[in-house]
């Protein structure tokens, strides 16, 4: 469902206020605008169980081992759910309906944090371990924290490189697509898009806190050229609460 952009937002939701506890569980919701032609808006519960430990993590949408853990350094091996995907029938297009279907899937690989003063440093690259696309994501960022009483705010910025094949699978389109379809077939290339980021966080108390964030991803060249795509840009909103313990 959610796309590139939303990747990165998952990513600052669970790895920003919302681990504060070693454990927390908690629920919400993202809506997303996908860059697709007519796309319908996308929604998608979150359930959320985290944990942090010395050793090894739980991400909301993904699990990891701390192979670097400090208070200013931080290097994991991770496994995450990526969700971007594409359903035909969600399009309004009859021809976009005649297209092939694109799978989320499991991404693997290396993060590192580096935590300062002045802000936090990250910077993520995955691959494809199901085989859907086979592609690399490489994703670098920039966030720092603000801290007004109980309220948090945690805006962002970054980009993100993403493969040839990674982007040809979700953006491509192929000749059988396009015999079977009319839309022109498409090749995809490798690209990078840039994100903004806002994730906000309000402590009722000491273990109950509430979230909301957003995220407004450009996408890349090769991206908004495809005959799949429909604006240039993704918006994705999630909100919910955290019972930390």
């Amino acid at each position: 469902m959610l796309s590139i952009g939303a990747f990165s937002l998952m990513t600052l939701l669970f790895s920003g206020g919302a681990q504060a506890g070693k454990w927390s569980v908690g629920a919400g919701v993202a809506a997303e605008q996908l860059a697709y032609l007519d796309y319908d808006r996308q929604f998608m519960p979150i359930p959320i169980v985290t944990y942090q430990g010395e050793q090894f993590f739980i991400s909301g949408q993904g699990a990891g081992i701390n192979i670097i853990n400090t208070d200013t350094h931080g290097l994991s091996f991770n496994v995450d759910y990526s969700p971007l995907s594409f359903k035909p029938s969600d399009s309004r297009v009859p021809a976009m309906k005649k297209l092939d279907k694109r799978r989320a899937t499991a991404m693997a690989g290396m993060g590192y944090q580096y935590n300062a003063a002045w802000g936090t440093v990250s910077g993520k690259a995955v691959t494809d371990i199901l085989g859907y696309s086979n592609g690399v994501l490489v994703d670098v960022g920039y966030q720092y924290a603000f801290q007004f009483g109980q309220l948090q705010l945690v805006p962002g910025v970054g980009m993100q490189w993403q493969s040839r094949s990674f982007n040809d699978y979700y953006f491509g389109v192929s000749k059988q697509e396009s015999q079977r379809s009319g839309i022109a077939a498409y090749r995809a290339q490798s690209g990078v898009s840039s994100y903004l980021s806002l994730a906000s966080y309000y402590a009722l108390n000491d273990s109950w806190q509430l979230f909301l964030m957003g995220n407004y991803e450009q996408v890349s060249d090769t991206v908004k050229d495809s005959p799949m795509v429909g604006r240039d840009y993704s918006v994705t909103v999630a909100t919910g609460f955290l019972y930390k313990f």
